[in-house]
């Protein structure tokens, strides 16, 4: 298949048999394609190829068929039977129908009946079957066989949730559970140096100092390996009036108005450049299996904002299931506004550059991309 982003207008033109990705598609969409769009295009979390490992297999006594019994560790090298290398074997978690309770589920194993066909005799006729819960929750069930189903070098005898970046192993085939920005840099042949959550204080914020010296030191593609998510960056400040209700608790949110002849937009304020909040997916699960960040003023917040006109719990940002992030205001006293628009009870999905206002302050959105621009750009010493 020859295909460029000028072509390729979904899943549908990257798939291939077996529930595998067109590889030199796949990479020619990366090279050519910014990282949004990519994601976008993607839409889905993949399990991607990692390595074969060395071991020894142990052939059936039987003529019959069967699955042959492997042990790693041994020197001798194996071959793969999957075709070309098995960095380029990447199987993609797309389904458009559901079960009926409203999961979406992938069966793996050697037989062309499965989800994912993984041509090996070292993986079981039907090995494991995989549940996805809203795009990014991912639980992995063992059916059995001559080998073990592994999780991170450990087997899988019940139910396992994976969590992006979880080495998964089948027979003697490791694959890497990996979401759509994370296949995107790997495409891209950029290998992390430094994890950004080294960089974050407990209030959220990043270290600006140490942002800008690696964005210095470091090209863009290497610099949004670091990154890999968007952040909300101080921008400017709203004129007008605070106030606060006489008589009432002093730790109470400040009603904030703006000043309307002081026009639509903020103020820039340069010292705000310096306040970057990244948007890292929270460890924890929610109960009902989402994941969200919440925007406010008191300690128990993702992003701690620490202004008067910012509620305790004033927004939060949600992960959608292929790389969105919608924002949703918490019942505020001063409200959410994304481009200029309040909120109200729904939520928005976020774009690149998209402007935010949380109290009287904005906050610009900003891709790795744009805020590497932002940092290596002169204009925030």
């Amino acid at each position: 298949m020859s295909q460029s982003r000028t072509t390729i207008t979904g899943i549908h033109d990257l798939l291939g048999e077996g529930g595998r990705l067109d590889y030199p598609a796949l990479r020619r969409l990366a090279e050519e394609c910014p990282e949004q769009h990519f994601i976008r295009l993607l839409g889905h979390w993949v399990l991607a190829g990692d390595r074969v490992v060395r071991g020894r297999i142990t052939p059936s006594a039987s003529d019959a068929i069967e699955t042959v019994r492997f042990e790693p560790g041994q020197r001798e090298p194996l071959t793969s039977s999957l075709p070309g290398n098995l960095a380029e074997v990447i199987y993609v978690f797309h389904k458009p129908t559901r079960d009926e309770d409203g999961m979406r589920s992938f069966t793996l194993g050697r037989v062309d009946d499965n989800d994912f066909v993984m041509p090996d005799y070292a993986v079981s006729r039907t090995q494991a079957v995989i549940h996805v819960f809203k795009g990014t929750r991912f639980r992995i069930r063992s059916l059995g066989g001559s080998n073990p189903v592994l999780v991170n070098n450990r087997p899988v005898e019940r139910d396992v949730v994976m969590r992006e970046g979880d080495v998964v192993s089948f027979g003697r085939f490791r694959f890497l559970l990996l979401a759509p920005s994370a296949l995107y840099l790997r495409l891209k042949g950029i290998k992390p140096q430094l994890r950004i959550r080294q960089l974050i204080n407990a209030l959220g914020q990043a270290d600006y100092k140490a942002l800008k010296e690696y964005a210095d030191k470091h090209d863009e593609e290497i610099f949004a390996q670091l990154m890999r998510y968007p952040s909300l960056v101080g921008s400017g400040v709203f004129r007008g009036y605070s106030s606060r209700v006489v008589g009432s608790d002093p730790e109470a949110t400040h009603g904030f108005l703006p000043d309307v002849s002081a026009g639509p937009e903020a103020v820039p304020v340069r010292v705000l450049g310096r306040s970057i909040y990244p948007l890292i997916r929270p460890e924890r699960l929610e109960e009902n299996g989402e994941e969200y960040l919440t925007i406010g003023r008191a300690v128990e917040n993702d992003l701690m904002m620490g202004d008067d006109a910012i509620s305790n719990f004033h927004a939060r940002i949600r992960f959608g299931a292929a790389g969105e992030y919608f924002i949703g205001d918490l019942h505020s006293t001063n409200g959410v506004f994304v481009r200029g628009r309040e909120l109200g009870r729904q939520e928005q999905e976020l774009f690149d550059r998209d402007r935010v206002k949380i109290g009287r302050h904005e906050f610009t959105l900003m891709f790795p991309s744009t805020l590497y621009q932002h940092l290596t750009g002169g204009g925030n010493d």
